[in-house]
């Protein structure tokens, strides 16, 4: 499954730290791994079964981008090794890695994502 990648300037986003404008709602596709930098950050978007779900692009294992794996239900697989993480809690199926999550919420039409310094 393809990734779209997107990239956004927080300027006049309406977010304030430690909250980062991440993308236009729209934009997220049902079933889709969306990569966006919000607060500096590399975070990977996916929209599954109308949720939607926030966290590291990077795997924890060999450092791959997760937005070039693919999504199946709440499944995600990363392209390197096959590793699966459950896009819910961030828990790898396959050993104890976990991907970091990140809140998110929406403000009308636009995704913010809570990044922490």
């Amino acid at each position: 499954m393809s990734s779209e990648k997107m990239y956004q300037e927080g300027s006049g986003s309406g977010f304030e730290p430690p909250w980062y404008y991440a993308v236009e709602e729209s934009n997220l596709k049902e079933g889709k791994l969306l990569r966006v930098e919000a607060g500096g950050k590399d975070v990977l978007l996916v929209k599954t079964e109308g949720q939607i779900y926030a966290m590291s692009n990077v795997c924890p294992h060999a450092r791959c981008p997760m937005d070039r794996g693919r999504i199946e239900d709440f499944i995600l697989i990363c392209i390197c090794h096959g590793r699966k993480f459950d896009v819910r809690t961030g828990e790898c199926i396959n050993d104890s890695l976990k991907l970091k999550k990140y809140e998110w919420k929406l403000e009308g039409e636009k995704i913010g994502v809570k990044i922490e310094q």
